[in-house]
């Protein structure tokens, strides 16, 4: 690391934390070695570039390695299987390197040249340290990753874990040009990504997907006051998909699944990357993203992302703008303890906001047929989200092998929106005159929510063979609060207007309250699990996990101006416990089988139209597949079945008024039941090709076998590839993505008629041109035969048009 970029990154990083940084490297540089622990490990590593290598030795082991880029840049390592120790297995991958491994603790080596330490020399201190996480995608140009841990706690292969898992790496959102979260979920195999207005609703296998953030769950997207689509991908390294019931070890158990956002961390070597971005409908984007080490000796690193983004929209009037920030510093404050701390913030602000969809029909039942650039909302309706995430994790390993870790946050949202959107419940639009209901008013929403994750995972001998197992505990409390006000002194703020002439409603005052509520929530989990390891080629894994559960809701009285709370009766669930169950079966090198069972218990979110939450949902989650790791580990495949049998599920009351807060209510399904299959490939095909993709079909039906969730497609096809060119062309990166769903359609509440799409392909396409290792230009297409389709139908009575075809060009230059 050059003197003037250390002193330059540790400027800014100063700038965004303040000055408490000497401290920690101080402590770092005071600890002294422990002495060396021997213990024998079951090794399995591919041949490989040295580099990955330790990494995956890393993960395999939980120990760390130092190794500084220049000395294990351009070796590769030979294949290394068996019982060994960590010396032993070091020995293996650097025979004949020309480097050694040298113990400086119970588990943390470095890796040198042999030249020195030969001759008996005092050898100089390496600070560079190879990630010990083996999951981390950035900088391996890959589409797929080696390790995983969101399914289990446990670092496992995607061959090694009984559930469908895909990766979303770093790689495939630069390529691809995937900027929010809504963008990445669209090319996810088995996901459908259905937009209401300016939200989006993830479902798999027809059932919502929770959200975790670097593994820990979260409420904080549960109410209006945060929304998961708008998260910018900037700050992430990777987005994880769990696909069926995700509740093992994580505190919670939606049988859809689970999306785990993983940020970005630092490395010990200076990197960073600004890029400039510029697209359709005047759309413009400047990122700047530096990390590296910030004192001599490397135990104090840091890194700061920061991304800004505004334009216009293809819908009238509409515009949309971003900033987003985080920063984060990671410390060695013993040697195998690290102490990382962080701060993130993301404003999105919106004009010509949506809440809710255009008319799909006039109120005589004849269809409209409006253009996909009409806006449902008056240029004034606003909606601006804010999130600000206080983070701390401590990790500390240990000499046998064991990892403890700590994860807390605190996340505050808030929603500003003013609105005047067409009323659409039933359709009051006038097919002669033109004329509607506009329903007006102002609706701010606050959210806070506090989260907690303790765990140790590692490893054990039992009758001679080493397994693993991994125990926590988990805590969420989140706490919402909606308000409401009108400009007329009424429970109901609509007024009579053209459908023509939105952009010419004035804006009224909103100055009579007219609701408040909210809710207080808690959910606590104890969970564990284990792999044992009858056989090399047999795993079975057994856990479950105990949750508490418990949901306050309050209602404010308004109408005296006081607004004093009356709370409902508690909800509360105690001590459910959720079994898991599985089992994976090495049939050769390549292929292994897997079946896997668990338990769901889910609490619910949704409403019925009473405003009272429903009861929790309750069911089972069977699997069975088989799982392919080829070409050393760069290219994964699977095939699975699958059958999810759940009771209360939330499904759209057709016919009932929104709620206070806007949002639909529900009513609850006995019964319910989703078969289907899916097939899936991730990673390097052939020299310098990455693909993602996946083939599912998923039918979901009540106990009188009657179809739900009819405008959610059954069938989908997802697929996104780069590929770099050979010899003189290897400057270029071509490539693209398709995104096929079957037919769905929809029945209008009240009886005005059908409305069906057909199969639907999206095509995109991207192109990269490397000027030198610094300097990149790239362009992406989106929607390249302009398709005129349907991203969201039926979700409040109405529709919501995707995006026309649109380009992206941005100039990239790395440090």
């Amino acid at each position: 690391m050059s003197f003037p970029r250390q002193h330059l990154l540790s400027a800014a990083l100063a700038t965004a934390f303040g000055a408490a940084v000497t401290t920690w490297a101080s402590v770092a540089a005071a600890q002294t070695p422990a002495p060396a622990a021997a213990q024998v490990f079951d090794v399995k590593l591919p041949a490989q570039p040295l580099a990955a290598a330790l990494n995956e030795l890393s993960r395999q082991t939980g120990a760390q390695v130092l190794a500084a880029g220049e000395v294990v840049s351009g070796v590769n390592a030979p294949a290394v299987s068996g019982r060994l120790t960590l010396q032993q297995a070091l020995d293996a991958l650097l025979a004949g390197s020309g480097l050694i491994a040298v113990r400086n603790g119970p588990s943390q080596v470095t890796i040198q040249r042999a030249s020195g330490a030969a001759a008996g020399a005092s050898l100089p201190a390496v600070t560079v340290q190879a990630t010990s996480d083996a999951a981390t995608t950035e900088g391996t140009g890959s589409y797929s990753t080696r390790s995983t841990g969101a399914a289990t706690r446990m670092g496992l292969s995607l061959r090694e874990t009984p559930q469908s898992v895909s990766v979303i790496t770093r790689q495939q959102m630069d390529d691809q040009n995937l900027t929010t979260l809504t963008d990445v979920l669209r090319q996810t195999p088995g996901v459908v990504a259905d937009r209401l207005d300016e939200r989006v609703k993830f479902t798999s296998r027809g059932f919502e997907l929770s959200k975790m953030i670097d593994g820990v769950p979260t409420l904080s997207f549960n109410s209006v006051a945060g929304e998961a689509s708008m998260l910018s991908t900037a700050i992430y390294d990777r987005v994880e998909v769990i696909r069926g019931a995700a509740g093992l070890l994580n505190g919670v158990g939606d049988p859809g699944g689970a999306i785990n956002l993983v940020r970005k961390r630092p490395g010990t070597e200076f990197a960073g990357s600004v890029s400039l971005g510029a697209g359709s409908w005047n759309r413009y984007n400047t990122e700047v993203d530096l990390g590296g080490s910030l004192n001599e000796a490397g135990t104090l690193r840091g890194r700061v992302v920061g991304s800004f983004t505004d334009g216009k929209s293809f819908i009238d009037y509409k515009k949309q703008r971003e900033e987003v920030f985080h920063g984060i510093l990671e410390a060695d404050i013993a040697r195998d303890t690290v102490l990382a701390v962080g701060y993130e913030r993301q404003k999105t602000g919106i004009k010509g906001a949506n809440f809710g969809q255009a008319p799909l029909f006039y109120s005589d039942g004849t269809r409209t047929d409006l253009p996909r650039s009409f806006n449902s909302s008056t240029p004034w309706s606003q909606w601006d989200m804010t999130t600000d995430r206080l983070f701390l994790n401590l990790e500390h390993r240990m000499a046998n092998g064991w990892k403890i870790k700590a994860d807390a946050s605190y996340t505050e949202n808030q929603r500003d929106r003013i609105g005047g959107d067409i009323w659409l419940w039933p359709s009051s639009v006038d097919r002669l005159t033109g004329e509607t209901l506009l329903d007006q008013g102002n609706n701010p929403a606050k959210g806070t929510n506090k989260a907690l994750d303790v765990f140790a995972t590692g490893p054990f001998e039992l009758l001679g063979r080493t397994h693993q197992a991994s125990v926590g505990f988990n805590l969420n409390r989140y706490d919402y609060w909606v308000y409401g006000s009108n400009s007329v002194p009424s429970s109901s703020d609509q007024v009579l207007v053209n459908i023509n002439s939105l952009r010419w409603v004035p804006q009224p005052a909103f100055v009579y309250p007219a609701f408040q509520f909210g809710e207080q929530v808690e959910e606590k989990a104890i969970y564990g699990s284990t792999r044992l390891r009858p056989t090399d080629k047999l795993s079975v894994l057994l856990g479950g996990r105990m949750s508490w559960y418990t949901s306050n809701a309050w209602s404010g009285n308004v109408s005296d101006g006081v607004g004093g709370r009356t709370w409902a009766t508690p909800t509360k669930e105690n001590s459910v416990f959720t079994p898991y169950a599985g089992i994976v079966y090495d049939l050769s090198k390549e292929y292994s089988v897997y079946a896997s069972y668990t338990d769901i218990f889910q609490p619910n979110t949704a409403k019925d139209a009473s405003n009272n939450v429903l009861d929790p949902r309750r069911g089972k989650n069977f699997e069975l597949g088989i799982k392919g790791e080829h070409l050393d580990g760069k290219l994964n495949t699977s095939f699975a079945v699958f059958e999810t049998k759940e009771d209360n599920v939330a499904v759209v009351d057709e016919g009932a008024l929104p709620l206070p807060d806007g949002t639909i209510p529900s009513r609850a399904v006995q019964g319910a039941r989703s078969k289907g299959f899916e097939f899936t490939v991730a990673g390097e095909i052939a020299r310098g090709w990455q693909v993602m993709g996946g083939y599912t079909y998923h039918a979901k039906r009540d106990a009188e076998h009657e179809l739900l969730n009819t405008t959610y497609p059954r069938r989908l096809l997802r697929i996104a590839t780069s590929y770099r060119l050979p010899g003189e062309w290897n400057k270029l990166t071509i490539g693209g993505s398709i995104a096929y769903q079957s037919g769905i359609y929809f029945d209008d509440y009240y009886g005005l008629g059908r409305v069906t799409q057909g199969g639907l392909t999206l095509i995109g396409l991207m192109a990269r041109y490397d000027f030198s290792k610094q300097l990149s230009g790239s362009l992406n297409i989106e929607n390249l035969s302009d398709k005129r389709y349907y991203a969201g139908l039926g979700g409040y009575n109405g529709y919501t048009y995707g995006a026309p075809r649109n380009v992206w060009v941005k100039v990239n230059y790395k440090f």
